[in-house]
Formats: structure tokens, C-alpha cells, sequence
């Protein structure tokens, strides 16, 4: 049970996180549609894009690396292997940064973007290095089991900052400004924060980086395919918004994001869950624990589609009310908007699997799977988007989804006797059909009132029947076990009451 406990805490703490930082970029965006318009929203996302792939190819793979080889070393060996990865990772990130400045024409050239695009790329350049080691540090202090820190700095401070800043500047200093100077603050408030907390936690300071190696060779080789994995990863995550950039304009990469980053909201609560599964699927590997691993993917995933269900119905049923706020015109991505809703539930519920195969000795799999996945996105966004265009690269993104569910839960029912469909799902399934048929029948009779009442009252409607419906359900036991065990009140009270 302490595991389950643990699981339900961070993974918590995680998720306030996570909203908080998805909320403010939520705010970002629609605070851009709104006052710099549809073209430098997407000359945001465009660089958006462009930067974290090279974050990802900075970090070379170093950052899951540190989740697994921490829990193997002692206390010297640790800070070791973390001291030598920060420093690699440090001077990544320059040369990365700096390959971005030097090739920033050709890219802005090629995405139609223009000179605007090409200076912001070259700011956004600038933060990298302090965004990567921002990164390193967080999952350093992460393979302590302590994910506050990492939430914190990267979920918290750095959007809060980010949309901070761009409103400061849009006020003082115009539409280009607001544009170009959030991108660095942004990087180096959440930097500053971090890194006293990951000298304390590691015992790593500048100095044990200035005079560390150059990377550990087993961790190193352990990195390499994982760093394939999150390039092809981060790739498939933004070659929607790349490909939209190269076939169309920055106007109707702008029209898509919004989106694309609103359905993205469903994938926080993964995330979320993940960061801290991911050290306990290691821990269980290295123990040979296989039926450990299906019970902790079987909770967290029943976790996860708990909490997601809803409001991936209300994305799906309510896409022109939802998008209607970030302005006129944005309407026009609500098909989009349940196409990518669809597609982001699918890797909420499933998307554990490919934590389970990174962890446990699926690294290689999990490299060929992802590889995959982004060579058919890309032919499918080639055919597609030049004839329905940005429903062309949601309907890609789904088609690429739904297969590449299907097959990694064939490889985890072989490696390791994952069901693809557990039974205990079927709570949440069924309550989530029976709440979507109540905002359904409740949108008819709101159709003249305005989006955001329509919205909130058929949302609310829907919330209060599936929280019914689940609570009629009935909880499992080790569910109720972890809500006694940290809410202890509930426990007390129950003693209480009892003969």
C-alpha cells in the first residue's frame, strides 16, 4: 500500500502542477490570439516547436537516464553520474543554441515566417541552456522520489513568467516585443528557483560540475536510444504544427494551436503520473517484479482515465463554444478540436505503456515503435493537410494514434501479460457515456445561450453524474485504502462512528 500512497502524493502534487502550468500557457495562448492575433500565434508555436526539439536533442537523453541510474548508485557514485550529465548536458545546449541562431534564416525561409519568425527563433535560442539545465536538475531531484521542484520550476514559474512578461511587454512596448523578450525570463526565473533546491537534495554544486567528467559510460549507452525515443517523440508531438508550417502559413499554424494546446491539456494528467511511475517501474524491473509492473500500470492507468474523461467530454462535445474564446475565427479548428480531444484521450489512457517499455528494458521497441509513428504521421500530414488542411493534420495525428496504441499494448501483453483492456475500467467508461449523454441532451436546450454558460452549466451537469456514477460504483479497495491514508481524518471519523 505505501506504494500506492506514494504513487497518489506526488503524482498529486504533480498534477496541481501541471494545471497550474497548463492553465498559464492555456492563458498565454489565449491572451495572444486575442491581443497579437492568429499570425503571431503562430510564429509562437512555430518557435515553440523548433526549441524544444533542440531541448530534447541538448538533454541527449541524460534526463531519463539520471531517473534510472540514481536508484542504482551510493551516495558518492551519485553525485558523480549526476555532476558529469549536467555538464554534458550544459555544453549540448550551447552548441544546440547556437545551431539554431546560425540556421534560423533558412528555417524562418522555409516556414513562411519571415524576418519576425527568424528573431524569434534566435531569442528563444538564447534560453535554451538555461531551460535544459532547468530540466537536468528537475529529474535529478525527480530519481529522489521529490517531484515538487521539477513542478515547480517548469510547470509553475516558467509559464507564470512567460505570459507575465508577454503582457508587460505588449502594453509597453508593442506586438514584436511581446513576442521576442519573454522567452529567456522566463528560462532563468525557473533556473534560479531550481537549482539551490537541487544543490541541497543532490549535494551537486558548480563546482562539482566545473570539475566533473564528461558523462558516464553505461548511463551514456543507456541514453542514446532513449534520447532517439523523446527526439521522435517530441517530434511526432509538434510535426502537426512543423508540417503546417512548411504546407501553409503562419495564419493557419495560429488557427490550429489553439487547438492543439487544448486538447494538449489532457495529456498533463500522464504526465503527471508518470514522472513519478516511471522510477518505480525501474525499481521493479531491477527486481525482476513483473507482476509489480502490472499492478502499478493497471492503477495508474485506471487513475489516469478516471480523471481525464470528463473533461476530454467536454472538448469533444463543445468544440466551437470552446475555441470561441480565444476570438473570431477560431472557430474554424473546432473539428480539429475533436479530432485532436480524441487523440490526446487515447494517449492519456494508454500512453503509461510506453513509460512501462522506456523503463523496463523496452528502450530499443519503444525507439522502433515511436520511429515509426512519426514516419506515417509525416506521409499522412503530407497527403492530407495540402487538401483539408488543419483538419487534415488532426485527422493524421488520430489515425497515428490509434495505431500506435494498438500495437504497443500488443507488446505489452507479451512482454509482460498487460491486458489491453483491464476490467476495472469499466467504471469510468461507463460513467463517462452515461455524463456525455447528459451534456449532450442539456446542449440542446442551451443552444441560444452563450458559450462560456453553455459550457460551464453542461460541464457542471455533467460533473455531478459522473461523480455519482462512480461513487455508486464503488471505489476499489486499495483506492479507498490510499484516501484514508492520506486524508488520515476520514479514517479517524469512521473509527469513531463505529460500535
Amino acid at each position: 500500500m505505501k506504494r500506492e500512497v506514494t504513487v497518489a502524493r506526488e503524482a498529486g502534487i504533480s498534477m496541481a502542477g501541471f494545471v497550474f502550468g497548463q492553465l498559464f500557457r492555456f492563458g498565454y495562448n489565449l491572451a495572444a490570439a486575442r491581443l497579437l492575433g492568429a499570425d503571431a500565434l503562430g510564429i509562437y508555436a512555430l518557435v515553440v516547436a523548433v526549441v524544444q526539439i533542440g531541448e530534447v536533442l541538448a538533454t541527449g537523453g541524460l534526463d531519463a537516464g539520471l531517473l534510472r541510474f540514481v536508484n542504482l548508485k551510493d551516495d558518492e557514485e551519485q553525485k558523480r553520474l549526476i555532476a558529469s550529465a549536467m555538464k554534458r548536458a550544459a555544453i549540448s545546449s550551447a552548441a544546440v543554441a547556437l545551431l539554431i541562431v546560425l540556421l534560423s534564416g533558412p528555417i524562418a525561409g522555409a516556414m513562411h515566417g519571415g524576418q519576425l519568425l527568424r528573431l524569434a527563433l534566435c531569442s528563444a535560442a538564447a534560453a535554451i541552456p538555461l531551460s535544459v539545465m532547468t530540466l537536468m536538475a528537475g529529474h535529478a531531484v525527480q530519481a529522489f522520489r521529490k517531484l515538487m521542484p521539477k513542478v515547480v520550476a517548469t510547470q509553475m514559474i516558467a509559464p507564470a513568467t512567460l505570459l507575465v512578461t508577454m503582457l508587460a511587454a505588449r502594453y509597453s512596448l508593442g506586438v514584436d516585443a511581446a513576442l521576442l523578450l519573454p522567452f529567456v525570463p522566463a528560462s532563468l526565473m525557473a533556473l534560479a528557483w531550481i537549482w539551490p533546491r537541487f544543490s541541497r537534495t543532490t549535494g551537486v554544486g558548480f563546482s562539482s560540475l566545473l570539475h566533473g567528467g564528461f558523462g558516464d559510460r553505461a548511463m551514456t549507452a543507456y541514453a542514446m536510444p532513449l534520447l532517439a525515443i523523446s527526439m521522435f517523440s517530441m517530434l511526432s508531438h509538434w510535426i502537426d504544427i512543423m508540417m503546417l508550417g512548411f504546407l501553409t502559413d503562419p495564419h493557419t499554424v495560429g488557427l490550429y494551436q489553439p487547438a492543439a494546446r487544448t486538447a494538449g491539456l489532457l495529456r498533463s494528467v500522464l504526465l503527471a503520473f508518470s514522472g513519478i511511475a516511471a522510477p518505480m517501474f525501474a525499481g521493479y524491473y531491477g527486481a525482476h517484479d513483473v507482476s509489480g509492473i502490472r499492478s502499478l500500470y493497471d492503477t495508474v492507468t485506471r487513475w489516469i482515465l478516471m480523471i481525464v474523461m470528463l473533461p476530454a467530454l467536454v472538448l469533444a462535445i463543445f468544440p466551437v463554444e470552446v475555441l470561441s474564446v480565444f476570438g473570431s475565427g477560431f472557430g474554424d479548428g473546432a473539428a480539429a478540436l475533436g479530432m485532436l480531444a480524441a487523440s490526446a484521450l487515447l494517449q492519456a489512457w494508454f500512453g503509461l505503456g510506453g513509460t512501462v517499455l522506456a523503463m523496463s528494458g523496452g528502450e530499443r521497441l519503444s525507439l522502433v515503435n515511436q520511429a515509426s509513428a512519426l514516419v506515417l504521421q509525416a506521409i499522412l500530414h503530407l497527403l492530407l493537410i495540402p487538401v483539408l488542411g488543419l483538419n487534415g493534420a488532426a485527422l493524421s495525428t488520430l489515425v497515428v494514434t490509434v495505431l500506435l496504441t494498438a500495437l504497443r499494448m500488443l507488446e505489452l501483453r507479451h512482454m509482460f501479460g498487460i491486458p489491453f483492456l483491464s476490467v476495472k475500467v469499466w467504471k469510468p467508461l461507463l460513467a463517462g457515456v452515461l455524463a456525455g449523454a447528459t451534456m449532450v441532451a442539456l446542449k440542446g436546450f442551451l443552444c441560444t445561450a452563450g458559450a462560456i454558460p453553455a459550457i460551464a452549466t453542461c460541464a457542471g451537469a455533467g460533473a455531478v453524474v459522473y461523480a455519482l456514477l462512480i461513487r455508486a460504483f464503488r471505489l476499489e479497495q486499495e483506492e479507498m485504502e490510499v484516501i484514508l491514508k492520506i486524508i488520515p481524518f476520514l479514517n479517524n471519523h469512521r473509527t469513531n462512528e463505529a460500535p
